[in-house]
Formats: structure tokens, sequence, C-alpha cells
């Protein structure tokens, strides 16, 4: 109960606790959730870890490639910068191990929660990010601490629209394949898609289609196939509706954005060139654009620097093509097990996939917990 408790408010706390110790963005309250946890569950096991599943192995393998794409790095960093860039593969393999302590059965109980809590989460964060459009809807506050200036869209706890899309987008697929239809149900789907709605994040509403779909097709259902068809089109009308009556009249250009989007790609892309084997390195992609003149210095200040708003070419300029394959192999083997055992998670992440073309979705933690925690719920 504590364990499922102090989760919900984890990931409901979002970017609004964070700790100075992974670099300069800090770690959230979900890090220190995730290292307690593994901590104590691995004294309740008393070290004995299962057989480590295929999910496991694949991670494991991509946490070995991070650490090589470090030691082989092209780059000149400082120790600091080093143990900086180390600590989000440390990240990584500390949310597969936790993963993989609840496949040992460290927390039996918990195990057996897993979809509720995060749908508790999930539906709480909606709620969260309602009261946030409605109350707080201009982030431009926000904007000296490295945030984006957002306008009238919901961002809940993560501040930023695409994320929060996307956990939206997960939520609503956990809602979906509950047994039964019940009036509950019905409220926490609208309020979770209205909540999705009023993100106006494109991507996020892509994902929705693309994991409806998906999950239509895995379950073999025609009810969900033209649910999902017409709710996407009421999601593109949303945003139509956005457009004309609120960023227009505000001067808010959201070409600009996909302006900005392809200067990061091809700024990605020019890394993978200089390292196409390895990468420059996993995580030190802000010391890349530094040491190859690839930013000004107000874009080197901002969050957005750390990363690259595609996951695909953020692998590809970091790890390079050892990397990448490393990571494909980790999603295969998510998407074969839960065509196995579940068809929310496979969806889940084919859903993802387009979504992280433009915005880094597989790396944020939060979205990373919630793979790491269903692919352990649902392993044999």
């Amino acid at each position: 109960m504590i364990t499922t408790i102090l989760l919900i408010f984890s990931i409901l706390a979002g970017q609004l606790i964070k700790f100075p110790l992974f670099g300069i963005q800090g770690s959230t309250l979900l890090d220190v959730w995730v290292c307690l946890f593994s901590i104590i569950g691995t004294f309740k096991i008393k070290f004995r870890l299962k057989k480590p599943s295929l999910v496991i192995l694949s991670g494991l393998l991509f946490c070995l490639v991070a650490i090589l794409s470090l030691i082989f790095t092209p780059l000149h960093l400082s120790t600091l910068e080093y143990l900086i860039s180390f600590s989000y593969t440390l990240r990584f393999l500390l949310y597969l191990y936790l993963g993989w302590i609840i496949y040992s059965n460290a927390f039996p109980k918990f195990r057996k929660q897993i979809s509720k809590t995060l749908l508790m989460s999930g539906i709480g964060f909606a709620i969260l990010g309602i009261g946030q459009f409605i109350f707080f809807p201009n982030l431009k506050p926000l904007q000296n601490l490295g945030w984006d200036p957002h306008y009238f869209r919901t961002v809940s706890t993560f501040l930023d629209p695409n994320f929060a899309g996307a956990f939206f987008v997960l939520t609503l697929l956990l809602i979906g394949s509950g047994k039964k239809t019940t009036k509950l149900a019905i409220v926490f789907f609208v309020t979770v898609y209205i909540a999705l709605l009023t993100t106006f994040s494109r991507s996020s509403y892509l994902m929705f289609l693309i994991s409806g779909l998906s999950f239509s097709f895995l379950k073999k259902s025609r009810v969900i196939l033209f649910s999902t068809v017409i709710l996407f089109f009421l999601l593109l009308a949303g945003f139509k509706t956005y457009s004309e009556l609120v960023a227009k009249p505000r001067g808010i250009d959201r070409g600009q954005s996909a302006s900005f989007r392809l200067n990061t790609w091809q700024q990605g892309l020019t890394l993978f060139q200089e390292s196409p084997i390895l990468g420059i390195g996993f995580n030190s992609y802000r010391y890349a654009l530094t040491e190859y003149h690839l930013a000004d210095l107000e874009f080197l200040q901002s969050r957005g620097a750390s990363t690259n708003d595609s996951s695909l070419i953020y692998l590809l300029s970091t790890t390079g093509l050892i990397g990448t394959i490393a990571y494909s192999l980790f999603l295969f083997s998510l998407i074969k097990t839960g065509i196995k055992n579940n068809a929310v998670l496979p969806a889940a992440i084919f859903g993802l996939i387009p979504h992280s073309f433009f915005a880094n979705s597989f790396f944020y933690p939060f979205i990373l917990l919630w793979i790491v925690l269903k692919a352990a719920d649902i392993a044999d």
C-alpha cells in the first residue's frame, strides 16, 4: 500500500519536485522512489534475482552499449561531464533493475496492483492537468526557469504538453483495456480524453491514433477501431479551433516550433556523422553541441540542449548504429512480450514510436517507468 501511494505521489509530483543529483536538470522525486525501492527490493529477495527475461537482457545490452559509447567518445569531456553523462545510463539501468526486481517477486502485492496504480496515477495526472489548464494556462512566468512558455495548453505537472499527452494516451489504453465498461470508467475516459485534447499536441494525437488502431487490431475489435477514428477526428477539430481562436490571435506560431524541431534534427544528424558507429556518448549531447559549435549560447543554456526532439536521432547521435540496434531489440522484446501476454503494452509501444519522432519520449523517466512496470506486470 505504501509502495503504491508513494509511486502515485511521485508521478503526480512530475517536474515540480527536483533534486540536484543528476546534472543541471536535477533528479525527480520519481528517481528517488525508483532508487529507494530498488534497494529495498534487493534486500527483500536477498539478491536472488530471477533469470532475466528477454526484455531485461535486451535492456542490459543497451546499457552496455551506452557505457561503451562514453568510453570511446570522441569528445573531450571533463571528469564532471563524464559523470553527468553516465548518470543517465545509470538512471536507465536503475529503472530496468526495478522491473527485474518486481519480476523476481520482491513486491508481489504491488505487482498485482501495477495496472491499477498506473491507472490511478494517470487519472490524477489528468485532473491536475485540467486544473492547470483552467487556473494556470500561461506558462510564461516559468520561462526564466528554462521551460517553454506554453499558453492555453494542458501540461500538468510535466510542464510539457507533448510528454503529458503521451502519458494521457497510455492512461486511455489502460482504461480501454478494462473488462467492463462501467459508468465510472466512462467518466474517467472522458476526463483523460479532455486532458489529451487540451494539450493541443499533434504528436500525442498521432500516438492516440496509432495506439488505438494497434489495440483494436490486437483485440480484433471493430468498436475500438471506429471509436478511435472518430475520437481522433474530434482531436483534430479541437486543434483547429485552438489554432484559430487562441494561437493566431495571440501571434503563437506553431510553424515556428516545427522549424525549431527540424533544426534540432539537423543538429543530431550532424553529430551522428561525426561518430556513426558508437555515437558521441550517451547523454553527452549538450557537450557535443558545444564542442562542434552547433548551437548558440542561449540554446545551450536551455533544457532542450540536453537531448534531441527525436528519440531515434538522439540514439543515432549519442550511441550510433550499434546503440540504435540494441535499443530496437529492447523495443522488439517489449512488443513480443506484450503480444503474447497483453495487448496494452505493444499498442503503447507502437504509438510511442511515431510520438518519439517529435519528442524524446522513450527516455522520459515517467514514460520509461510506465513501460518497465507494465512489462514486469505481464511477464511470465
